[in-house]
């Protein structure tokens, strides 16, 4: 029954999110075991002998319930729903910090990028999207499990918080152009919200960057924008 109970819409403001599918609901299930509550199944899932065994220590927290599944999910095509216990962890080092992200599918695209350049540490700042909501994760592709996330209030409260060198990718008179930057090793990639960008104030705390583009565009996207970054700042890690 409590099982049961915990499938509901989702709370941005409560301490439980959901994983919507089975890819992120699997990733859910290998990268952070300790903080699954439950896997609601739908009567149309097609077990496959791969999720089987992966789902297998787990059978004591699943069921099978067509309403548990389309409380969550609302849609008609999602069969598999995790619940999970939101977590929060601190971390030094190399990491991306996006200020005021506001879209969740750039947000969960985003994540997934990171980790494909080998980067599992990310802070947000200020006023956000849901780092959380069930449409990040599926946006993610699960990518959110593997990493570590810390919120932040507002800048000053980040900045105090780490110090590491970092690189602000923003037009400003003394922008250096992505190609020509010499990243150190244990820093902090600085992205802003998708429409205003960063604060031009925030110029001075760090070495803006630009990536060069044509004229016939106004700007990258910037889930765009991260990923040209990050591949350039980790250039021959991999």
């Amino acid at each position: 029954m409590y099982t049961f109970l915990m499938f509901r819409s989702y709370d941005k403001n409560g301490e439980i999110s959901y994983s919507l599918g089975a890819f992120p609901t699997v990733e859910l299930v290998k990268k952070r075991p300790a903080d699954l509550l439950g896997i609601a199944l739908h009567s149309k899932f097609r077990m496959t002998k791969e999720v089987e065994e992966i789902l297998g220590a787990m059978t004591d927290k699943i069921i099978t319930s067509d309403r548990a599944v389309e409380r969550v999910a609302k849609k008609g095509n999602t069969f598999m729903v995790g619940a999970f216990k939101k977590r929060y962890s601190s971390f030094n080092g190399r990491h991306v910090c996006l200020v005021n992200p506001s879209d969740a599918g750039n947000l969960g695209t985003i994540m997934r990028t990171m980790l494909g350049f080998g980067i599992s540490n990310l802070a947000v700042v200020g006023e956000s999207v849901d780092v959380y909501s069930p449409a990040v994760v599926r946006a993610s592709m699960g990518a959110i499990f593997s990493l570590n996330i810390s919120l932040f209030a507002d800048w000053q409260e980040y900045a105090s918080a780490h110090t590491e060198p970092k690189y602000l990718f923003m037009l400003d008179k003394r922008s250096h152009a992505l190609s020509s930057v010499q990243a150190e090793e244990l820093s902090a990639y600085v992205f802003g919200n998708e429409g205003s960008g960063l604060p031009s104030e925030l110029a001075q705390a760090g070495l803006p960057v630009i990536i060069p583009h044509s004229k016939d565009i106004d700007s990258l996207n910037l889930p765009q924008a991260v990923a040209i970054g990050l591949y350039e700042l980790t250039k021959g890690k991999f």
